[in-house]
């Protein structure tokens, strides 16, 4: 046996926690990847192990990843024409591309309800998505997911969300996201947030939307509203309810908040 070997079987060996921070370090000096001084203290160590090991398996899949369309990803599945199959069919046909998605690691997402969607789905997969080219990897814990209104954007379910979240924001006092990201969104932000300043915590009882019309580039909802705020200082609440509108402006391909009108001046 020479020096090499008996220096190599003198080596200590290490124990799952060291073996933890050697993968850290690997994957830091390779890769760039920045992991805090100390991960969660309940995580033990095996879970760790694995978790350290999936991203080392992400990374090096990453490197030399070449881009292929999804029709390919899929083993270039046969498929007949939307028009060429009934509707009984064509719920059998996407359920049949669904399935075979999920087997190589796709997933699709459709966040609305729309007329016929099955056969818009079955459409849009065969037509568009089949087209469309992801990066070639084959990471068993990694699912690619698209969400069908990121290639057709449902305006009408935007503005639904837009609305819901300022109103969230707004209501909430518990939290400083709407004062730091948000108070200012709205070309009246003065008025709105000096009636905030006034309360303590507020309640909303009741929302309903009421119309939703937009164009290319500005959009109105409105709304009917319900709520009670606790004034500062004091157990007195006040309840107000009647119509609310929020105009918004499209950029960039998000809906902006313009004014924002409740009914608090009744």
């Amino acid at each position: 046996m020479n020096k090499e070997e008996n220096h190599e079987e003198e080596l200590p060996k290490l124990n799952i926690k060291q073996e933890n921070e050697f993968k850290k370090l690997k994957l830091n000096l390779e890769h760039g990847a920045i992991f805090p001084d100390q991960m969660h203290p309940d995580l033990p160590p095996e879970i760790e192990s694995i978790f350290l090991d999936s991203i080392m398996n992400f990374e090096n899949a990453y490197q030399n990843v070449k881009q292929i369309s999804v029709f390919d990803k899929l083993g270039k599945p046969e498929f007949k024409p939307t028009d060429a199959l009934s509707n009984e069919e064509i719920s059998i046909e996407l359920d049949r591309i669904m399935d075979l998605m999920a087997q190589n690691g796709l997933a699709l997402d459709v966040l609305c309800d729309y007329e016929d969607q099955d056969r818009l789905i079955y459409s849009f997969i065969t037509t568009e998505l089949f087209l469309h080219e992801i990066n070639d990897m084959n990471v068993p814990v990694m699912l690619f997911n698209f969400i069908y209104e990121e290639f057709h954007q449902n305006h009408k379910y935007d503005l639904e969300h837009a609305t819901e979240d300022f109103l969230r924001m707004f209501f909430n006092t518990k939290s400083d996201f709407y004062d730091e990201y948000h108070s200012k969104d709205a070309t009246n932000h003065e008025e709105l947030n000096n009636f905030r300043s006034l309360f303590k915590k507020f309640k909303m009882k009741f929302f309903k939307f009421k119309d939703i019309a937009f164009d290319e580039q500005n959009a109105k909802v409105e709304f009917n509203i319900d709520f009670c705020a606790k004034i500062k200082g004091t157990d007195s609440k006040i309840s107000y309810s009647g119509d609310g509108k929020i105009t918004f402006e499209y950029e960039y391909g998000y809906w902006y908040v313009r004014k924002v009108v409740l009914p608090i001046n009744d």
